[in-house]
């Protein structure tokens, strides 16, 4: 197989943006795919996605996503240009490097509090969307908690233990714990739009604001499953989670308990993308929980 140049998209480049980029940096590379800052003599930079991703829809459904969002005028996001299946453009945002976003929380939490008053009439959504570089299911279910066992829960412990990621006794054990969501979580939000990867590394911010949001994985969920995610990485902390609660009451029980439920999902989705050390706080749970 031949090796990629991402010269050789500068006249489809020059088509879509009206002048060829006159510079480009590598920004970071993951998921067999190389991210690009593209610099212009006159137009503003424009990153650029380029390489062959294990899925062939796996750029058409990030610019999908993100042209949603970018429908929302409450919303802080670069614009989505253009997407096929090797190539995908979006407006590059000045930004700070990775780090704590404390004074730009309070509008972080505004906004996902505004995208949260999306509502559905079925939890999923109108086609699969991608969190990292896997496939995230989203057939549509009435209700949330037999959604977040179908849909999260068993088909991601599945893929783990099809690559020997985890052992029988772990998956028998996410079994045993799917037994139990009844007691363990709630169903009595509708269903909520969500970011669906909101990490660190999907906010950017400079010293005090709020730059962007970006890499959605979106689909209509019970919006504590994203608060949860949220405290993961503590990606955001009391500032958001006390300005979010101006907007939506986070009910009792979300921090002592459902959270770590919840964040039992994106584990399993950093064992299968990041390494089976993300194996241990589900492990933890399922003692804490007596399985």
């Amino acid at each position: 197989m031949s090796k990629m140049n991402l010269n050789d998209e500068y006249d489809k480049i020059e088509e879509l943006i009206g002048e060829a980029p006159s510079r480009q940096e590598t920004i970071a590379e993951s998921y067999n795919l190389t991210l690009y800052k593209l610099k212009f003599k006159n137009h503003p930079p424009v990153v650029a996605k380029y390489g062959r991703p294990k899925l062939r829809n796996h750029l058409a459904l990030e610019y999908q996503m993100l042209k949603q969002l970018n429908g929302y005028d409450f919303l802080t996001t670069p614009k989505a240009i253009y997407a096929d299946e090797q190539l995908y453009l979006m407006d590059y945002i000045e930004h700070e490097q990775l780090g704590h976003h404390q004074a730009a929380e309070p509008a972080i939490a505004q906004q996902i509090a505004q995208l949260h008053n999306i509502k559905a009439e079925k939890f999923g959504f109108e086609y699969d969307t991608i969190i990292g570089s896997l496939l995230q299911p989203n057939r549509f279910n009435k209700n949330w908690i037999d959604f977040f066992r179908d849909e999260r829960l068993i088909p991601f412990a599945d893929s783990c233990y099809e690559q020997k990621l985890v052992t029988t006794e772990f998956r028998l054990k996410i079994d045993k714990l799917s037994l139990r969501l009844d007691e363990l979580l709630t169903n009595n939000h509708p269903p909520t739009l969500i970011h669906g990867d909101l990490w660190l590394g999907n906010i950017l911010t400079d010293d005090k604001t709020l730059k962007a949001l970006i890499d959605p994985a979106l689909y209509y969920a019970n919006p504590e499953i994203e608060l949860a995610y949220v405290t993961m990485h503590n990606s955001l902390g009391n500032d958001f989670f006390n300005e979010y609660q101006n907007h939506h009451k986070i009910d009792d029980g979300f921090f002592e308990l459902r959270k770590d439920i919840y964040n039992i999902y994106p584990n399993l989705v950093h064992i299968l993308l990041c390494g089976t050390e993300y194996a241990i706080p589900i492990e933890a749970v399922f003692k804490r929980q007596g399985i």
